[in-house]
């Protein structure tokens, strides 16, 4: 997770939230089973794949329009980078909020 991670400081990349659409209407307790989208572990791979694509495809674009590609434009490129920096806010606010439910855990009196 930290490789993935490490290379988000630099990336400025694009795409949608496509690794939250598994997230999105699937029940934790489906029959005792595992829900559609998978263990939690696999969601969060995803969500994290998914960002760094996003991250690369920006920084990509990025690239291009710097080198005066005429097949970017300057309002692709934007939103790639707005699109990238959504998800990696995401990502750094859900990991507060495990953070927090941990902490919340660990102080509970026994």
């Amino acid at each position: 997770m930290i490789d993935k991670l490490a290379g988000m400081n630099a990336m400025l990349p694009s795409t949608g939230l496509q690794g939250l659409q598994g997230i999105q209407g699937s029940s934790p307790l489906q029959g005792g089973k595992k829900a559609e989208g998978g263990s939690f572990a696999d969601v969060i791979g995803q969500v994290l794949d998914s960002a760094s694509a996003a991250a690369s495809k920006a920084d990509n674009l990025t690239q291009r329009l710097q080198m005066d590609d005429p097949n970017v434009s300057l309002e692709e490129t934007v939103i790639a980078m707005n699109v990238s920096s959504l998800q990696f806010t995401g990502i750094i606010q859900a990991r507060n909020k495990v953070m927090q439910a941990y902490n919340d855990i660990m102080n509970m009196p026994v």
